[in-house]
């Protein structure tokens, strides 16, 4: 563990927290820590990680400016269930990049984790894009990426990052019961 280790984890749980409490202060920080991951995964060879924090920035950035445009006076999108077939097309769809990620990492770069890398990665990439359609299950899916990605991070050597995702781990169970209440209250 390092000191920019550290920090990135630090930067990246108040963008976390301060999103969560609705501050838009959680947005630039998400890009920070984003940021300072990408080094961090690159140089521990976690490239499909690498991958998906430079997709974090741009969704950092998008979210920034959403919140600058719209403010919060926008009708909320209601939570509902994950519809079966987006549920099969998900699974089906984060396996298939995963493997196919994964055989192409293991070909052609030096890591020693290609699948595991390389299906943590493709997860977040898609359960960021249904995370939007405010799908009651996302929160499950993140819990057991993150509990996955604590363990590889962990294998890494990248303990503050480990306990960084227990944490997140954490967020999204109390997301999960978050939700709930609100789908079984509309």
């Amino acid at each position: 563990m390092t000191d920019f280790e550290l920090i990135a984890a630090a930067i990246t749980l108040a963008g976390v927290l301060c999103t969560a409490l609705g501050s838009i202060a959680g947005w630039p920080l998400g890009v920070v820590g984003a940021a300072l991951y990408v080094l961090i995964f690159f140089e521990t060879k976690l490239y499909a990680e690498t991958v998906l924090q430079a997709f974090y920035i741009v969704m950092g950035f998008y979210g920034w400016w959403t919140w600058r445009k719209t403010g919060h006076s926008r009708p909320e999108r209601p939570v509902t269930r994950m519809p079966v077939n987006i549920q099969i097309f998900s699974i089906l769809l984060t396996a298939a990049g995963g493997i196919i990620t994964g055989l192409l990492m293991d070909q052609y770069s030096d890591t020693d984790v290609p699948y595991l890398d390389a299906l943590l990665g493709f997860s977040g990439l898609v359960i960021t894009g249904q995370m939007a359609k405010k799908y009651l299950e996302n929160w499950i899916w993140w819990i057991v990426v993150d509990l996955a990605a604590s363990v590889l991070f962990y294998y890494k050597g990248l303990t503050a990052t480990a306990v960084l995702y227990l944490f997140l781990a954490s967020l999204a169970a109390m997301g999960f019961i978050k939700w709930k209440k609100e789908l079984l209250l509309n």
